[in-house]
Parts: C-alpha cells; structure tokens; sequence
C-alpha cells in the first residue's frame, strides 16, 4: 500500500487553511511593504561552501545536503566521505541566501538596502508544535545602515506587522552580543571560545542552566570558567542590565543599548512590552550587535527573532557591511491565528448551486453579478445534497441555490 500522507515535518493544507496563510502572508507583505522594505527572491540551493562557512550554529547540523547526479557520484569509491557524495544544501534560513544575493547584486542597489523575502526554509529538525521540516520565513533585512536606527525601523515594523495580524500581548526581548562577548570573556573564556560557548547558552531554556553547565564541561571548559559565566548570568537575570556593568561590559555598548530600548518604546507608543534580557543568545554565530525574540501568549517559545550580523557579508565577499534583520515565525503565527480565531472573515466564498435544467448563461450572469461581494464558485447540484454540504464548508463560506437566488431568498451561511 502506498503512502499518501505527506513527508514526516511537512504538511498539506487543505482551502480553508490555505486560504487563512494566504491572507496572512499578504497582511505581513503589506506591512513590510507599506514601511519601505522590497521584495526579493533567491533559490532554495545554495553553495555548500557558503552555508558551511556561515556560523550558523546547530542549523549546519540539521541542514538537508542534496546528492550529486549522474557521473559526478560514484559509489564504487573507496574510502568515501561527504564531499564524495554530497553536493548543494536547501538553505536552513533566508539570511545566508540573502547575503550572497546582496553581494552579486549590490552595485545594482541603493544604499542602505531594505529588503523583504517570504519563502520555504528546510531544517532536518524533529517535528513538534510549531517547528517543522519544510516552513515558511518572512525576513526582512536592511544592508548598510550602521547605526541604532536602522533596528528602530526594523523593530518597530516587525512589531506593526504582529499587531496587523491579530496578535496581542506582545513582548521583545532583546540582549546584545557584544554585551554577552563581555560577559564570557570576563568569566575567563577566550575570543575564540565565545561563539562555542553562545551556542550553548542558547539552550539555556530547553535543557536548563544545568544542562548548559554539562555541555559546556563535555565540550572541555573549565568548571571554574563555567560556574564564574553561570553566576553571572544570573546575577545579571536578577539585577538587569545595570549589573552587566560589573562583568566588562563599555560605558559605550552600555549606552547605545539603553538607548535602542528606550526610543523603541518612545516609537512604539509603549504598546509592547520590550525588555532587555540575557537569556537572549541566538545561537547563530554570526550575530555582532543586538539580537532579539518576540514572544506572545499561548505559545511557549519566540514566534520570531532576529539581530545584527555586520561581518557575514565580509565572510564571502572579503568586505564587511553591517546589516540587521528579522525573521517573522509565520508557522507559530498561523497556528495562534488559527487556534484563536483571528482574522476571522478572510474571505467570502460562495456556492452557487444550479441545476442540469437551469440556463448556463444565465447562471454565469448570476455569478457575475455576485462577484461584487462575493468569491464564487459553480457547482452542478448533486443527488446526495446533505454529503455535499458536509465538504462544501472546507471551501466555502456561504451557498445559494440558483433558483433560490432567482426568487432573491436569502444566502446561507454555512458551518
């Protein structure tokens, strides 16, 4: 017997929901649009070298690598590796392809460049709530704007964009890498230790602060180091950011951070609730300035997050150019719509029913006239009307009888 189901960490969407993410996706893109961010496209595959050779944290592990083609794989071998058998990777997340879009392109583009992408990103991850193999990104991303303002734009989009959909009780979280640098050094780690040991911070939710202390001493640290980065964490979790001052932090990044939180709120009108915290790491290496989360209620972990990453574009093309971005968690956000009920009246989908005997032309007139207010679909009425009514509701909203209609009885609403 054949499988019909779709791969494990994949999913088929049947009208109604289809056109809920649809509807979604178009509010989103509105958004980012309306605030000046262009739409850009690249491929699913990219360059092996350059997804490798990103920083890219635990994704590099859970990459899906393609397998080369025809001559170029022989299995025959002996002692093979990898390379022999591999050849592109489908691209983890939408910032490695952008940034190698922006270094081919970006004589052709203005400075700072502000850009939107809404696509399919694939991670090997293990399926649950929220989290799937094959999932829908919404980055966007601005090249070329060193300073604070450049998040202030992006921050306060993003957060525009949640509210256009229907979220509520929002929070941004947000922390900063070079305070984190500080706060790792201070405990007696190296320059080169720094993004090791982020990585594992970053699981400092999933696996707890004991979790992080093992994998920290697996991965050969001191205990003394660990315990001394530990202690100050938490110092710094109970304390705020004032503490952070103790651990090496510079009046400088200090500052610009307190002052990033403090115009967002002034931006936003203090309709979010944004807060500095430490706990924020990202585990992607390539991240050098603030880096944030966005977390709403009924949902356990960020449906969002994002941060700076100036040296990434300089890891391709030889020269550095500071750039920030964001990527909206459209899975997580589709799931608390549906879940919710929000943005409830998308569509209105109407079937209009005739039958064998009435007037083809004449429906089609009927169906013109109703397109004025309604999305309208055409359907033979069949024998067995309860069963048709059963699976019309998974694609329409109303139905009418094209005699009904003609005698001006009132639209059914179904469901």
């Amino acid at each position: 017997m054949k499988n019909f189901n779709p791969i494990r960490g994949t999913n088929d969407y049947l009208p109604r929901v289809a056109i809920t993410r649809d509807r979604v996706k178009r509010i989103i893109m509105d958004c980012y649009t309306k605030n000046g961010f262009n739409l850009i496209s690249t491929p699913i595959l990219e360059h092996l070298e350059l997804l490798n050779s990103s920083d890219g944290g635990d994704n590099l592990r859970l990459m899906f690598k393609t397998v080369k083609r025809r001559d170029a794989l022989d299995l025959t071998k002996p002692n093979l590796c990898e390379a022999d058998i591999v050849e592109e990777g489908l691209r983890y997340d939408l910032t490695v392809p952008l940034t190698r879009f922006y270094a081919n392109n970006k004589e052709k583009l203005p400075c700072p460049f502000k850009s939107v992408q809404v696509d399919y990103s694939f991670r090997a991850e293990r399926p649950q709530r929220g989290r799937d193999r094959q999932f829908t990104q919404c980055d966007i991303d601005i090249f070329g704007d060193p300073s604070i303002n450049a998040e202030l734009e992006l921050l306060s989009t993003v957060l525009e964009a949640y509210s256009a959909v229907g979220l509520t009780n929002l929070t941004l979280k947000i922390n900063h890498r070079q305070i984190l640098n500080a706060i790792v050094l201070n405990a007696g780690f190296s320059k080169e230790d720094i993004s090791s040991v982020c990585v594992s911070l970053d699981k400092i939710d999933k696996i707890s602060t004991s979790g992080v202390m093992a994998e920290l001493e697996e991965k050969g640290y001191g205990k003394t180091k660990i315990a001394s980065l530990i202690s100050a964490i938490e110092d710094i979790k109970k304390n705020g950011l004032g503490a952070t001052k103790k651990y090496g932090v510079s009046d400088a990044v200090f500052n610009d951070f307190n002052f990033l939180i403090d115009s967002l709120k002034k931006i936003t009108l203090n309709k979010y609730n944004i807060m500095f915290d430490i706990s924020i790491v990202r585990g992607q290496g390539y991240y050098t300035g603030a880096v944030f989360e966005v977390y709403t209620s009924g949902f356990a972990g960020a449906i969002g997050g994002g941060g700076r990453y100036d040296k990434m574009l300089g890891k391709f093309s030889g020269t550095d150019c500071p750039a920030v971005g964001f990527g909206l968690g459209f899975e997580p956000v589709c799931m608390l719509i549906n879940e919710n009920n929000l943005l409830t009246n998308l569509t209105k989908q109407l079937a209009l029913i005739y039958e064998p005997d009435d007037n083809i032309v004449d429906v089609f007139k009927a169906k013109n006239k109703l397109k004025k207010e309604y999305n309208v679909s055409l359907y033979l009425k069949p024998k067995n009307m309860k069963s048709f009514y059963d699976k019309i509701v998974s694609v329409a909203d109303y139905s009418i009888l094209y005699k009904d209609y003609l005698q001006k009885k009132q639209i059914k609403k179904l469901g």
